[in-house]
């Protein structure tokens, strides 16, 4: 018995006539769903095999690993930086950025990361929210000093709530009374941020806890309070930022960042910034207000 041999376009032809018949019918014929929130890569005008993953929107900026032609991304946000292969926009996954000229798939309905960065930009206001994000309006100071991060970030929490008359110096000896402390560009700790609020007056300087909830994130901002984190690089070291928003939908926590040729505000997947391949959120500094 001879088996019927089917060319490609008979078979082509069938299914398209049997997805017809299931809509006249009543049969629901669905498309395979697509992930809004990933792309793929490809090799771009230059056909490269590998693509790199950036700390910076910046081709300048250090290499925080690769990805291979066809693999699938996360796509958290755009913004804009160096331009490649004449394009400027640049994707940040969550943890690192990526040239929009190697994805594939067209990333304009991507929200805005908010802000523009580059060595020498000015910080500008967080992104406006949109429905399901709320946030509250700090304006995010950028460090003077390589180790003032822990500076800058409260000195943005003491202008939230009204404390505008003073510098980055002055909050650091504020910070350093009756520590062990100075202020010749030293790292510093939350509880050392924290009494810099407290010696400005402030009625609450805060209560220090390891990595709160995202539950617990929501209910410092529902209550309007933006609060300091602190990092740990894998590789030694560390980092603060501010939280002051969330994204109850989508798990996301808006992040204030005081170094000052970086994304001055970011959306962040809540588990992603909680530990990823390059750093550990490791302490909060919550419940601060006036």
């Amino acid at each position: 018995m001879h088996r019927l041999r089917i060319s490609r376009r008979m078979k082509a032809l069938i299914a398209a006539l049997t997805a017809a018949l299931g809509v006249v019918i009543g049969l629901t014929v669905v498309a395979p769903a697509q992930a809004a929130t990933t792309g793929t890569l490809y090799g771009g005008k230059g056909n490269y095999t590998y693509i790199n993953q950036r700390s910076q929107p910046s081709t300048s900026s250090d290499a925080a690993g690769y990805a291979h032609v066809g693999d699938d991304i996360s796509m958290t946000c755009r913004t804009t930086g160096t331009p490649v292969e004449n394009n400027s926009r640049w994707i940040y996954s969550g943890s690192y950025y990526i040239a929009d000229a190697f994805v594939t798939e067209n990333t304009d309905k991507l929200p805005s990361c908010g802000g523009t960065t580059g060595p020498g930009t000015t910080p500008t206001a967080p992104a406006t929210p949109t429905a399901g994000q709320k946030t509250v309006g700090i304006d995010m100071v950028k460090q003077v000093q390589n180790q003032w991060c822990w500076d800058a970030s409260g000195l943005t929490i003491a202008k939230f709530w009204g404390f505008t008359g003073y510098d980055q110096n002055d909050f650091c000896r504020l910070a350093a009374s009756g520590r062990w402390l100075d202020c010749n560009n030293q790292p510093a700790t939350l509880e050392d941020m924290a009494n810099g609020l407290a010696k400005m007056g402030i009625a609450s300087s805060g209560d220090s806890v390891r990595r709160p909830s995202f539950s617990q994130v929501a209910q410092q901002i529902d209550a309007g309070r933006p609060f300091g984190v602190r990092f740990g690089w894998h590789s030694g070291g560390g980092h603060m930022n501010v939280i002051y928003g969330y994204d109850g939908g989508s798990n996301m926590i808006a992040v204030g960042d005081p170094w000052p040729t970086t994304q001055t505000y970011t959306w962040w997947d809540y588990d992603n910034y909680a530990n990823n391949s390059r750093f550990e959120w490791t302490h909060s500094r919550i419940n601060i207000h006036n």
